[in-house]
């Protein structure tokens, strides 16, 4: 018999140290893009990020074992070598010149239809033999109203202006927020607009309501929150570093993704079954979330023998789920009790999968 259930009890001492523990977006009355009329723009120009200590709220991997192919023509032929070599045409000239064994990091430059010369660097790893992916290692990079800003291509499509997909942090926090058409610079907000290309951005200071979201102050965890990402259609924040709260556009926000830490430790988090939550006008919002965290899990039982499978996923309070637990094999600890007799039948480590 195979059966699926929250259990009554479940005592979760690694995680502990983690986790434990009506939408209107944004333009008033300015018709969708009046406030363009009194924008400031701002130049952006390619960053490489080859030690990446970024936190992307959704990014993407794509397969690099044939090419990797960029918009505008673009395409840079690989070839794998061996089980765990990959031969890569950085330049579009047709010869592979630039070689990655297990993971690495690559800068591609060619010239797009236009004649520009256009720069787009990568990451690589090995997912197997002979299987390469790819995923963005760079970022478009200014100085706008005083604070150091990135774009990034989060789906790897070679555009930077994809709203609610795309990836954009802001000053030191290295931590993402998607793609948003308001944004949060030197404690004000902003309206934004970016190039397809990136190297553009406008701004100007935001017209319409607002309200206080505050994802921090009832997180309960022993670990800190680094990322918190919550998006309302084209507007998205990460609210990890406001204990007190943070002013953002009145809307209906849903979570999006979010990380804790504690020392070389960490622990994703995704929506599971949270709630969306409604950032009135004036009010103030919080998000009541982490402790205590429960556990789903399969088991099958034949006579007095129970086999539990190492498929736990694990819930917060608020029904968000943690997961990719760092580093891998140090997952919670689990202690599973008769809930009627109230003694302890087994003590588990799973590593999460």
């Amino acid at each position: 018999m195979t059966m699926n259930r929250r259990p009554k009890f479940l005592a979760l001492s690694a995680l502990a140290f983690l986790a434990l523990g009506a939408s209107s977006s944004a333009l008033d009355g300015d018709g969708e893009d009046g406030w363009k009329v009194e924008a400031k723009t701002y130049r952006l120009k390619h960053s490489a990020h080859e030690r990446w200590d970024f936190v992307l709220p959704a990014e993407r991997w794509h397969s690099a074992d044939k090419a990797i192919e960029l918009p505008g023509g673009m395409t840079f032929e690989t070839e794998i070598s061996g089980t765990n070599k990959l031969e890569i045409d950085a330049n579009g000239d047709g010869d592979c010149e630039k070689t990655v064994r297990g993971t690495g990091f690559v800068t591609l430059r060619s010239k797009n239809a236009e004649g520009e010369l256009v720069k787009y660097s990568v990451r690589l790893r090995n997912t197997g033999p002979k299987q390469f992916e790819w995923t963005t290692g760079s970022s478009m990079k200014g100085k706008v109203v005083g604070q150091t800003l990135h774009v990034f291509d989060q789906d790897g499509n070679g555009k930077y202006s994809d709203w609610g997909v795309d990836a954009i942090a802001i000053g030191k926090n290295k931590s993402a927020s998607l793609l948003s058409k308001v944004v949060l610079m030197s404690g004000k907000l902003y309206h934004f607009d970016v190039t397809e290309d990136g190297r553009e951005v406008s701004v100007a200071p935001f017209a319409g309501e607002t309200g206080t979201l505050n994802a921090v102050g009832d997180f309960e965890s022993k670990g800190k929150l680094t990322s918190a990402v919550f998006q309302d259609g084209d507007t998205s924040f990460c609210v990890a570093n406001f204990r007190k709260g943070v002013a953002i556009p009145v809307g209906t926000y849903r979570f999006v993704s979010g990380r804790v830490e504690k020392g070389s430790a960490s622990v994703s988090i995704r929506p599971g079954s949270m709630q969306k939550f409604a950032v009135l006008a004036g009010g103030e919002t919080n998000v009541e979330w982490g402790a205590d965290v429960s556990g789903e899990f399969s088991f099958q039982q034949k006579d007095d023998k129970v086999t539990v499978q190492a498929n736990f996923k694990f819930f917060g309070s608020a029904g968000e789920e943690y997961y990719d637990f760092r580093p891998r094999g140090k997952g919670p600890k689990i202690i599973i009790s008769d809930a009627e007799r109230g003694r302890e039948i087994k003590e588990a480590r799973f590593s999460e999968s």
